[in-house]
C-alpha cells in the first residue's frame, strides 16, 4: 500500500489551520540586462587571435545547450563490438558546425538524426553545467517530460502519459532504466547521476523497443564503462548554497590489453531545501541530503568479437524525507468578520495556493522526518559478434530497501500564519506520523540476438524476464486518539513477474527508402498473499486525551507474526493483533494502560511487572486486555490481502523512412504500448461484511507520429519537427470510494468502507501535439537552441469517473460521478517552450564556456478534474435539505454573500492548478588550456521560483509537492 494512498484513506484525520488570506503576486523577472551585457563582452572575446603555438591535442568541441539533441564527449575509439549501451560519437564536424550525437533509444547505434522519433540525450557535464544533478532536473531541460518527487516515489510522465501509483501493485507509466536495466522501483535514482556518459529520454510508446510497461516513453541513465589500455580519472568537488558539498571522482585502471577496471563514487550533502517554520525549531525542515553511491565496473575482452562486463553499484540516501505542504488549512481559510471569538459571523474566505510566496515553509510537529534508503544492484552483460549475428546477454538482480518517517505538519504557513487561534489552536505537542518500510528484490534476464548494422534486412529477437518479490508495511498512528488510532498495511509477500518475447526489424527496400516492424508478446502476474490490512478504529480515548506515537514509538515492521482474527475473535485476540504490529511504544504513550489490564502490586521489595511484557519477541498485556473495555471492545478491523491478477497482451509498430537526401529524413510510424492490469486493497464489503476484491485491466496507448529530420546550412542548422497523435485507451484513475456489492464502483450505500481504488476510465482520450526542436551554430562559438511542443490532450465527452475529493459522508450513499469530457489530462501543459543560448570560446588562456537555458511552460493541472475553484454539477438526486447534512451540503453552503466566491467557496480547496511558470538555469566556467583543470559555476532556478510537482487532493488533504528552491554553486574539477 502506498503511502499518498494511505493518506488519502487517513491523513484526512490530520487537524487543520485557519490562515488568513494573502495574495502575493509573483512575476519572474527577466535578466536580459546581465544577458545581454554577458553576450557583447563574449562576442569582444571571440574575437582574440588563436594562439601562435598548435593548441593541446583534441581540445573537447562545444557542448550544445540543453535544449538541443547533444553530444557526449566523444570516448576512445576501440576496435571491438559495442554493447547495447555504448556510445560511439562521431568526429566534430567542421568549426562552428553543430556535432553528432549516435545513440541506442532503438536498441542499435546511431546518429539521433537518423532515428524515426522523438529522443533526447544529455551528457553528464551538459546536466552539470546548469545544476542539474539527479533526475528530477531534467523535467526542465525536456518538453513534455515531467517528473514529481512524491515523498521519495518518482513519478515519471511524458507527453501526458505516466502513473502516480507507487504502491507495491503499481507499475510506472514510464520505464526507466540504468545501464539498460529495468528498474521496477525506481527509488534513489537521482543520486545516479555521477561518471554518467548520458542520459536518453525516448518520448512516446516503447511496446517493442524498451520493453514493460513504457507506454510513455522510456528513459535510460548510461554510466561510463571501463577503457581498454588507458590510465585515466578524475576528481570533483562542488560547494553551493544550502551548505551543498558535493565530491565525485573516478578512475579507469587497465590490466593488461584485455582487461579494465572503473570505479566511480559520489557524496552529497545539503540543508533542508524546506524549512520548519513552527515554534519547535529543533526539527530539523524537510529535504535536507545526505547521500553517497559508488560503483564498480569490470570488462574483459580476450578477442576482437567478445566483451563480457561486470558491475556492482550501491547508492544510500539518507536525509530528513519529504513531507509535502497540505495547503486544505489555506483553503478553508475562515474571515472572523472582525470578530475572532465568535464564530458565527465567520465566512469562508480561501487563499490560492499559488499567491504564497514561499510554499515551503511548514509548521511542524511530533517526530523529525527521517528516511534511509539502501538501492544496491549486480549485472552481467556478454556481447558476442559471430560474423551472422551478434549474442547479447545482460542479466541483473537489485535489492532496495527503503525506511520513512513522515513527521507530522499542521499545514504551510504563510506571513499571517495565526499559531495561537483560539478557534483552531495549534499543539505543537502532536506526534501522529506515517511510517514506511518498502523492500524489493528484482531479477531481469534479457537474451538478445541482431543482425550487423551493415545488413539490408537489420533484425533483433530476444526474450525477457522480470521477476519482483517485495514486502512493504505501510503504519500510520494518529496522536490524541479520539477513536481513531491510525492503520497499518503489511504485506510480507507480494510478487510480480512478466515475460516477453519480441522481434523487430529494419529493411531496406531500396537505398533511401526503409520500412520498419516489430512485435512483443508479453505475459504480466501480479499477487500478493497472506497480507494485512488493519483499521485502528474504535479505540479508546473519545476525545482525543489518549497519546500514541510520542518519542520512542516503533511499528515492529516485519516482526509481526498474526495477520488475521480468527472467525470469533475475542478481546485478547483483537487486542494483541494489534500489539504484535508495535515494536516499542513512545514514553509518554498512554494508549497501554487503555488496553491492558493493571498487573497485580508486587509483593514488597519486588519489582513491579509491566503492564505491557515482551512474549516470544512480540508485545503482550502481562495481566491480560482492560475488562473495562468489554467483549465487544477495541473494534478494530482487519482485512486479510490475498490478491492476484495476469494479463497477457501483444504490441506492435510498424513504419517508413525515407531518405529526401543524406541530411533529411522523413518518417511516418505507428507504436503501440500497454502497462499491465493490477488489483486494489481488499475491503470488507458494507452490505455483506465479508471482503470484496476489485480489479482493474491494463491502459494502453496507440501512437501515430509522422515527423522530419534536417541538417542545413553547411551542419550549421538542424531542424527536427514531428507531429504525433495517441488513443490513450482505459487510463486507470485513482478515487476516494466507499465500496459495496457493485463492482463498477458507483456505491448505493452510506454505510459503505471507504478506500484508495483504481479503476479504468472506460474511454478512449485523445492527444496530439506538434514537437519542434531548431539548433543553429552561430559565428563566434555561439549556439541558439529552441525546442518547442504544442499538445492537446483531454478526456472525451462523455467521460465519468467517480469523485472522491468532497468527503466520506455524501448523500446518497457517497455517490458522485462527474463528467471530466473536455478537461485536460494530468500534468499536461498546451505549450512547452525550451530555449537556450550558449557559447564557448577558445583563447590563449584556455576556453570559457557560458550558458542561459530557460523553460517556460503554460498552465497544467494535476487531477483529472482540473480544479479551479469552479463550482461542481449539481447532484441532481439530492432533495434540498434544511441545515447542513452532509460534506456535500457544506462544501455547498459555506461563504457568505458578497464574497469573491459566493456560493461555492468550498471549491476552493479542490484547487489542483500549476500557474503557467519559466523556470530559468545559468552557467558559466573555465577549462585550462591543456583540458585538465576546470572551474565552473552555475545558477539553477535563477528567479526562485515554486511550482507543484504532484499534488494529493483529497477530503481533509490538499497536499502538494515542491521543485527545489534557487540553488548556485561553484564546481573544481580535475582530469588525469
Amino acid at each position: 500500500m502506498n503511502g499518498v494512498d494511505l493518506k488519502k484513506l487517513v491523513l484526512s484525520h490530520r487537524p487543520v489551520v485557519m490562515l488568513p488570506a494573502r495574495a502575493v503576486p509573483r512575476a519572474p523577472r527577466a535578466l536580459l540586462g546581465g544577458v545581454a551585457g554577458l553576450l557583447l563582452s563574449s562576442l569582444v572575446l571571440a574575437q582574440e587571435p588563436a594562439p601562435a603555438e598548435p593548441a593541446p591535442a583534441e581540445p573537447a568541441p562545444a557542448e550544445p545547450a540543453l535544449g538541443a539533441e547533444p553530444a557526449a564527449s566523444p570516448p576512445a575509439l576501440e576496435a571491438e563490438p559495442v554493447g547495447p549501451n555504448e556510445l560511439e560519437v562521431a568526429d566534430p564536424v567542421a568549426a562552428d558546425g553543430l556535432d553528432e550525437v549516435v545513440v541506442t533509444v532503438d536498441r542499435r547505434r546511431k546518429d539521433l538524426q537518423d532515428y524515426s522519433g522523438t529522443a533526447a540525450a544529455f551528457s553528464e557535464k551538459q546536466l552539470s553545467r546548469v545544476g542539474i544533478t539527479s533526475v528530477s532536473g531534467l523535467a526542465s531541460a525536456v518538453p513534455g517530460l515531467q517528473i514529481g518527487e512524491n515523498e521519495g516515489n518518482t513519478e515519471v510522465y511524458i507527453r501526458g502519459v505516466g502513473n502516480d501509483n507507487n504502491a507495491e501493485h503499481g507499475d510506472m507509466g514510464v520505464a526507466i532504466h540504468l545501464d539498460g536495466v529495468y528498474l521496477p522501483r525506481p527509488r534513489g535514482v537521482g543520486a545516479m547521476f555521477y561518471d554518467i556518459e548520458r542520459v536518453e529520454v525516448n518520448s512516446g510508446p516503447q511496446g517493442t523497443l524498451r520493453g514493460r510497461n513504457a507506454q510513455g516513453g522510456s528513459m535510460n541513465i548510461i554510466s561510463n564503462k571501463p577503457k581498454l589500455g588507458e590510465f585515466g580519472g578524475n576528481a570533483e568537488a562542488t560547494f553551493g548554497t544550502f551548505s551543498e558539498r558535493r565530491y565525485n571522482g573516478m578512475v579507469n585502471i587497465p590490466i593488461g590489453d584485455s582487461l579494465a577496471v572503473r570505479v566511480a563514487g559520489f557524496s552529497s550533502v545539503h540543508d533542508p531545501h524546506w524549512e520548519n517554520a513552527g515554534p519547535l525549531y529543533d526539527i530539523r525542515g524537510p529535504q535536507a541530503e545526505d547521500a553517497y553511491a559508488w560503483r564498480a565496473q569490470v570488462k574483459w575482452q580476450p578477442v576482437p568479437s567478445l566483451s563480457v562486463l561486470a558491475g556492482y553499484d550501491i547508492t544510500k540516501e539518507r536525509g530528513t524525507s519529504y513531507v509535502g505542504a497540505n495547503f486544505d488549512a489555506l483553503l478553508r481559510r475562515m474571515n472572523d468578520n472582525g470578530t475572532p471569538a465568535v464564530a458565527a459571523d465567520d465566512y469562508l474566505e480561501p487563499v490560492d495556493p499559488n499567491s504564497v510566496d514561499n510554499p515551503r515553509r511548514v509548521y511542524q510537529q511530533g517526530a523529525q522526518p527521517s528516511e534511509d534508503m539502501t538501492h544496491q544492484g549486480a549485472r552481467l552483460e556478454v556481447t558476442l559478434d559471430t560474423g551472422p549475428a551478434i549474442i547479447e546477454a545482460l542479466g541483473s538482480y537489485r535489492d532496495l530497501s527503503y525506511r520513512q518517517v513522515t513527521g507530522a505538519s499542521a499545514g504551510v504557513v504563510d506571513e499571517n500564519f495565526r499559531f495561537n487561534d483560539p478557534l483552531a489552536p495549534i499543539d505543537p505537542d502532536n506526534w501522529y506520523s506515517t511510517y514506511w518500510f518498502t523492500k524489493s528484490q528484482s531479477w531481469v534476464g534479457e537474451l538478445r540476438a541482431s543482425a550487423p548494422d551493415s545488413a539490408r534486412l537489420r533484425w533483433t529477437a530476444g526474450g525477457f524476464l522480470l521477476f519482483e518479490d517485495q514486502q512493504i508495511v505501510l503504519a500510520q498512528v494518529n496522536d490524541h486518539v479520539g477513536g481513531y488510532g491510525g492503520a497499518e498495511f503489511n504485506m510480507p509477500d507480494v510478487n510480480g513477474d512478466s515475460q516477453a518475447v519480441f522481434a523487430d526489424a529494419t529493411f531496406d527496400v531500396t537505398e533511401t527508402f526503409r520500412v520498419l516492424a516489430g512485435v512483443r508478446l508479453t505475459h504480466e502476474t501480479k499477487s500478493r498473499k497472506d497480507g494485512l490490512a488493519l483499521g485502528l478504529n474504535g479505540f479508546p480515548g473519545q476525545g482525543g486525551a489518549t497519546r500514541l506515537g510520542t518519542e520512542g514509538y516503533r511499528p515492529a515492521y516485519f516482526d509481526r507474526d498474526i495477520y488475521e482474527l480468527p472467525p470469533d475473535a475475542t478481546l485478547e485476540d483483537r487486542v494483541n493483533l494489534y500489539l504484535d504490529g508495535v515494536g516499542s511504544f513512545g514514553a509518554r504513550d498512554t494508549l497501554p494502560q487503555l488496553i491492558c489490564a493493571d498487573p497485580a502490586a508486587a509483593a514488597p521489595g519486588q519489582p513491579q511487572t509491566p503492564r505491557v511484557i515482551e512474549v516470544d519477541g512480540h508485545l503482550r498485556c502481562s495481566a491480560g486486555p482492560n475488562p473495562n473495555l468489554g467483549p465487544n471492545g477495541f473494534a478494530i478491523a482487519a482485512t486479510p490481502q490475498n490478491e492476484s491478477v495476469s494479463n497477457t497482451f501483444v504490441d506492435w509498430r510498424g513504419g517508413a523512412e525515407y531518405d529526401v537526401t543524406k541530411d533529411i529524413l522523413v518518417y511516418a510510424t505507428v507504436s503501440t504500448a500497454h502497462k499491465a492490469a493490477g488489483y486494489n486493497d481488499t475491503v470488507i464489503r458494507a452490505d455483506r461484511g465479508t471482503p470484496f476484491d476489485t480489479f482493474y485491466g491494463p491502459e494502453s496507448v496507440i501512437s501515430f507520429e509522422l515527423g522530419s529530420k534536417n541538417v542545413l546550412l553547411d551542419h550549421k542548422l538542424k531542424v527536427n519537427a514531428a507531429l504525433f497523435y495517441y488513443l490513450y485507451q482505459d487510463q486507470v484513475f485513482q478515487q476516494i470510494v466507499q465500496i459495496t456489492e457493485n463492482t463498477s464502483m458507483d456505491p448505493t450505500m452510506s454505510n459503505a468502507q471507504v478506500t484508495s481504488l483504481r479503476q479504468n476510465s472506460g474511454a478512449t482520450s485523445g492527444i496530439y501535439g506538434l514537437d519542434l526542436d531548431v539548433t543553429y551554430a552561430l559565428p563566434a562559438g555561439l549556439q541558439v537552441d529552441l525546442h518547442m511542443l504544442l499538445e492537446d490532450a483531454r478526456f472525451r465527452d462523455g467521460t465519468t469517473v467517480q469523485d472522491g475529493r468532497i468527503g466520506y459522508n455524501l448523500p446518497n450513499g457517497g455517490r458522485y460521478r462527474v463528467d471530466i469530457g473536455g478537461k485536460w489530462l494530468p500534468r499536461v501543459s498546451a505549450v512547452t517552450l525550451n530555449y537556450a543560448l550558449s557559447q564557448l570560446i577558445f583563447t590563449s588562456a584556455g576556453s570559457f564556456n557560458w550558458v542561459v537555458d530557460a523553460q517556460t511552460r503554460s498552465k497544467s493541472y494535476m487531477t483529472v478534474f482540473n480544479g479551479e475553484g469552479r463550482a461542481l454539477p449539481a447532484i441532481d438526486f439530492v432533495e434540498p435539505a434544511p441545515g447542513v447534512s452532509s460534506d456535500y451540503d457544506r462544501l455547498m453552503a459555506t461563504g457568505r454573500e458578497g464574497t469573491p466566491c459566493y456560493p461555492y467557496c468550498g471549491q476552493a480547496r479542490l484547487n489542483d492548478v500549476v500557474p503557467a511558470y519559466t523556470n530559468l538555469n545559468l552557467g558559466a566556467g573555465w577549462t585550462h588550456p591543456d583540458g585538465r583543470i576546470s572551474i565552473s559555476g552555475y545558477v539553477n532556478n535563477a528567479l526562485n521560483i515554486a511550482y507543484a510537482t504532484s499534488i494529493v487532493s483529497t477530503p481533509n488533504l490538499n497536499l502538494r509537492f515542491y521543485n527545489p528552491p534557487r540553488t548556485a554553486g561553484i564546481r573544481m574539477r580535475v582530469d588525469w
